[in-house]
């Protein structure tokens, strides 16, 4: 550990970070661009430029450096005992001295030479350091008034569009390309005040290489300015008219924290969320602009049940009866419990609950079926496209019951009678050996977020709700548990999952009665192994990692 002033503070610090990072730990903001914690360090745009100190020895006393250091390329190390200034400090530094100050003020003045004034069209306002930073730190006027440079717009692939006019070439993006994917598509033409991020191309202009990685998308969130826009989110809505919720992407179990934007009607935009062990600072495309069907149309919003043929919209009352008139008819051989690795642990767990009391033999997991797994330098997207495979696979095995998946499964529900099968993903196209099962089967109750290939053979399908529509946990491939939070309703009468299921087993008899969800996880911290410590209060946002 160093021991450090910083301004008039005395700190012990780690040996290794830098000025940014340490002024950060204390609430003190020292102003960046090109500096990201997850890239390499250029020193390129300099606006992160601090005052150093050291012994002079002629006049025997600590003085500032000769030359200002950028903040993000120095670093804090504990100094040999001759060399401690004041005979204690390994190091001190000013942020906000007058030089610095005016040096922060003339770095933006001449980043501010060729931008637009496009704040009130640009869809960056109200989240932009360019913006904050002119605020806090630069000029109330600019002295340039030769003509400015005027860049094109340019297309750079098929989810992010470049406006070159409020660039200022701090190269994250392209660092980005170069170190993160190992794709390298972005890089910088022209020379001196005419240069530009672009994309390879021929002399005609024709591009030879688009920005169509898997994770183009986390250009756009690195981006400190208005330059690299996202195509999906392109002027729906500023950002202080939108409210965000910490909360886990749905899109493959490797579990990426987000941050999910939303309004009444829906939601807006996914975003990463930092986790160290996880995925680090970013997420997939797949993942990122995976939500539209939370926003869907087609969304299922009431019970529905088969007559003559077609599934018509019915009553919660009416869609239950049916369900329990039919069980009271079929033996528990005969039946099957299928569970899902879409939901969420605790609505799992409770169809763990259903099938024991109905003293059901054969229990399953149905998701979504593998994809390909991408792998890059700093990333890595899993093939498995289910959120919580095994959260589902710990909730269901309870004792020595075999929770049955993939071919066994479908097996297993061959022939049989009564058949609960929760769904909720978004796109799960059934084969022909699959819908052949399903459709032998001799009732069917599907419980869904969308009519999909599943839900169009049931004889009773209940509307449930998507991941932003419900508060629970997510394990992650690694073991991670980690918490979804609700952010909108779901629709017309869809409910929660796990509301549905206790409805149904205390209308079977059950002794179950939990007012919110959780109450189910402080349960399953108690009763599955190796989820000791899993309740909510101590999952908190950054997820907890049970033992395997």
């Amino acid at each position: 550990m160093a021991f450090i002033k910083l301004n008039d503070l005395e700190l012990e610090v780690e040996d290794g970070m830098n000025i940014i990072q340490v002024a950060q730990q204390v609430g003190i903001e020292v102003p960046h661009y090109c500096f990201h914690s997850g890239l390499s360090r250029p020193a390129n745009c300099r606006m992160c430029l601090v005052e150093p100190h050291e012994f002079f020895p002629p006049a025997g006393k600590i003085v500032p450096a000769r030359q200002l250091a950028t903040g993000c390329t120095t670093t804090v190390r504990t100094a040999p005992e001759d060399r401690k200034l004041d005979g204690k400090y390994d190091f001190i530094v000013r942020t906000d001295s007058p030089r610095v100050k005016q040096a922060r003020e003339n770095i933006l003045e001449f980043l501010l030479i060729h931008h637009p004034l496009d704040c009130p069209v640009c869809d960056q306002a109200g989240e932009c350091k360019l913006q904050d930073f002119s605020f806090n730190h630069g000029r109330g006027t600019s002295r340039y008034i030769e003509v400015k440079n005027i860049p094109p717009k340019k297309d750079l692939g098929p989810e992010v569009l470049l406006y070159s006019t409020r660039c200022i070439v701090c190269t994250r993006c392209i660092r980005f390309c170069d170190e993160v994917t190992g794709t390298g598509e972005l890089g910088i033409v022209h020379r001196g005040s005419k240069n530009e991020i672009d994309i390879p191309r021929k002399h005609d202009g024709t591009p030879t290489q688009l920005l169509d990685n898997k994770l183009s998308g986390n250009v756009v969130d690195i981006c400190p300015v208005g330059a690299l826009k996202s195509k999906d989110f392109l002027f729906k809505s500023r950002p202080w008219f939108m409210k965000t919720v910490n909360t886990v992407c749905a899109g493959c179990s490797v579990g990426c924290n987000i941050t999910l934007d939303f309004k009444d009607d829906g939601v807006y935009r996914l975003k990463p969320r930092y986790h160290e062990h996880i995925n680090q600072h970013w997420m997939c495309d797949d993942g990122r602009l995976g939500y539209h069907y939370v926003n869907s149309e087609d969304r299922l919003q009431t019970p529905m049940k088969r007559v003559d043929g077609s599934l018509v919209p019915t009553s919660w009352a009416d869609a239950f009866g049916m369900i329990l008139e039919k069980l009271s008819a079929v033996d528990s051989e005969s039946m099957a419990i299928v569970g899902s690795s879409q939901i969420t642990n605790e609505e799992n767990y409770l169809l763990r609950k259903l099938a024991d009391q109905l003293d059901v033999g054969t229990v399953g997991i149905f998701g979504r079926n593998l994809g390909d797994e991408y792998v890059y330098p700093k990333f890595t997207i899993e093939a498995d496209k289910n959120p919580n495979t095994r959260g589902a696979k710990d909730m269901l095995c309870q004792g020595e019951n075999e929770v049955l998946e993939g071919e066994p499964l479908w097996t297993g529900l061959s022939g049989k009678e009564f058949v609960y099968l929760v769904n909720g993903t978004p796109e799960r196209p059934i084969d022909e050996t699959e819908c052949d099962v399903l459709e032998k089967i001799g009732f069917l109750v599907v419980q869904d977020v969308l009519l999909s290939e599943v839900s169009e053979l049931a004889d009773i399908v209940l509307p449930g709700a998507t991941f932003a529509e419900k508060d629970g946990c997510f394990t992650n491939s690694q073991g991670w548990v980690q918490r979804i939070r609700k952010s909108i309703s779901a629709p017309g009468q869809a409910q929660p999952d796990w509301e549905i299921i206790q409805q149904l087993v205390k209308k079977l008899g059950g002794d179950i009665d939990y007012n919110f969800v959780g109450e189910i996880a402080l349960e399953i911290a108690e009763k599955v192994a190796g989820y000791k410590d899993a309740n909510h209060q101590q999952i908190g946002d950054q997820g907890i990692l049970i033992s395997t």
